[in-house]
């Protein structure tokens, strides 16, 4: 366990960390529009390996926030624990309701989609600007995909002006938790 948190230490002291989590979620999150487009199937199984990579990025980020931030890691992380929990359980819950052939494959992906975008948007309230972009990224995504019936070229109109954002702005946002008094 030791030796796995200072793997975690040593991820988290990268100089340019935050960004390199940040393009990677948005890369990941374009790549799963692309399954959903693939198949029903492969999206479930997608997203539901996504949610585990998703909160380790979160806890990554925790730890390189936790030197400037008034609060202790072990109450950030506490947070985390309890949003990605919830979103676990609810996962979870659309798991069963798709074995009881309750609601169809192509409705798990995409309720799977939005409570990953719902938790990653959450999360930006401790983790800062880009969780928030990434959640609301995730959020558009799904809406493009009910509503428009989205194809992978549209998302990335909403990508590449994303990442832009998100790179070029990342000082310009402080969050009220991460502020020294």
């Amino acid at each position: 366990m030791t030796n796995q948190l200072k793997i975690l230490d040593n991820i988290a002291n990268t100089e340019n960390i935050n960004e390199i989590i940040f393009m990677g979620l948005v890369t990941l999150c374009f790549i799963g529009d692309v399954m959903g487009e693939i198949s029903d199937h492969t999206v479930v199984f997608y997203w539901l390996l996504m949610a585990p990579i998703f909160f380790l990025g979160s806890i990554v980020i925790e730890k390189k926030q936790a030197k400037k931030s008034i609060h202790s890691i072990e109450n950030n992380i506490r947070y985390s624990l309890i949003i990605w929990s919830s979103a676990f359980f609810s996962v979870l819950i659309v798991l069963f309701l798709w074995h009881s052939s309750t609601i169809s494959s192509a409705t798990v992906g995409l309720i799977v989609h939005v409570i990953l975008g719902h938790t990653l948007f959450v999360s930006g309230s401790i983790l800062g600007f880009r969780f928030y972009l990434n959640g609301l990224f995730l959020l558009l995504l799904a809406w493009l995909t009910i509503a428009m019936e989205g194809t992978v070229g549209m998302t990335l109109f909403l990508a590449i002006p994303l990442m832009i954002m998100g790179l070029r702005y990342r000082k310009k946002f402080v969050l009220p938790v991460s502020k020294k008094h």
